[in-house]
């Protein structure tokens, strides 16, 4: 058995490489996780680095857990099997659920369509029929008999053609009905990936998405975008003198804000990560925006504190960087996170533009609170 002890992480190069190659498996779970109903993207992704640290380290896997690193014989290699295998378990449950909903709906569809072509066939054999008695009649021309047999012809076909009419609309409402349920729980899904399980508003997914489109239609319109980066001040003090439910109770209050400052139907508001958020506003150009940025900080700084007995306010610091031409979103990002940090050097909580703003351009009318 391999000796213990925190600055024992191997016996040899080998396995030093065999612990760096497991500890990259762990790492690249952590960093792709999959959002699941039951357990949100960062819930995996912490636990995930937990265990990688745990595993390289021997470091607990309980961060609040205070104690030296263990030794390679003293981990908890099969509590770290069974995380991984929980994971992945629930995963292709969650993936094979809705797979198994998907495909019944478009069978639905595939029915319907199935049963309209049907009804399609039915009424043209019996169509076809009639006209075949129609061209005996004719091609006989028996004067007695020739009128009644095309009037009763027609008025089939009349029939066969109206119940056609009616089943082929039934049919297609029910087609329709389906591809709107169809549609919704797809739109569901999508939602539910693309929001932050505990505030409600984005994820850091759909933040990737919205500001790529963002410069995309930058290119083109040259409508100005702007990007605000906030930041939740002591976050980690209020977390380790109140607990993490005060934490997590800031940061909601934090999203709480957003939603009462940034009314319209095209500011972005997501969670970019831990304490951090970040709200892109189309049409809006600096000036516009920095106002604001100022109206958030204020109002994070009246809302009730999550734990009556913290002595601070709430404060946020936040970053302001309009979009320039030619700018990627990493730049624009790294830009507005630079004025973040900079906000954050204030005494008190504030507003910081990024270098390199732009003049003010006109803009359509904002809804103010």
């Amino acid at each position: 058995m391999a000796p213990s002890g925190g600055g024992d992480v191997s016996r040899g190069g080998d396995s030093s490489l065999v612990l760096d190659a497991l500890g990259g498996v762990i790492a690249t779970l952590a960093r792709f996780p999959i959002e699941l109903p039951n357990r949100p993207a960062e819930q995996t992704a912490k636990e995930m680095t937990a265990w990688q640290r745990h595993a390289t380290l021997g470091m607990p896997v309980d961060n609040e857990s205070e104690g030296a690193a263990v030794g390679i014989g003293d981990r908890d290699w099969r509590g770290l099997v069974r995380a991984v295998a929980t994971a992945r378990r629930e995963e292709q449950t969650s993936i094979e659920s809705l797979v198994a909903e998907l495909r019944a709906a478009l069978w639905t569809c595939v029915g319907a369509v199935h049963e309209a072509v049907r009804i399609d066939d039915s009424a043209e054999a019996t169509t076809g029929s009639q006209l075949a008695q129609v061209k005996r009649a004719v091609t006989a021309f028996n004067a007695s008999t020739v009128k009644d047999d095309v009037l009763v012809a027609v008025k089939e076909i009349e029939r066969t053609i109206r119940e056609r009419r009616d089943e082929q609309q039934a049919q297609y409402k029910n087609l329709a009905n389906s591809l709107d349920s169809l549609g919704r729980q797809l739109e569901e899904a999508r939602k539910e990936s693309a929001t932050d399980p505990l505030t409600g508003v984005g994820n850091r997914k759909h933040f990737d998405l919205m500001s790529m489109r963002a410069v995309q239609i930058y290119a083109l319109s040259r409508t100005p975008v702007t990007l605000l980066m906030i930041d939740l001040n002591k976050l980690k003090i209020i977390n380790d003198s109140y607990g993490h439910n005060a934490g997590d109770a800031a940061i909601t209050s934090v999203a709480s804000a957003l939603w009462r400052v940034f009314l319209r139907q095209s500011d972005v508001l997501t969670r970019y990560g831990g304490d951090e958020f970040a709200v892109i506003l189309n049409n809006c150009d600096l000036l516009v925006a920095q106002t604001l940025a100022k109206r958030l900080v204020e109002r994070v700084r009246s809302m009730p504190l999550p734990d009556p007995a913290m002595e601070f306010a709430l404060g946020a610091s936040v970053g302001v960087a309009q979009l320039l031409p030619g700018e990627d979103v990493v730049q624009w990002v790294a830009r507005a996170d630079r004025a973040m940090y900079e906000a954050k050097k204030q005494a008190m909580s504030g507003v910081m533009l990024a270098d390199g703003g732009l003049a003010p351009v006109k803009t359509t009318q904002l809804r103010t609170a």
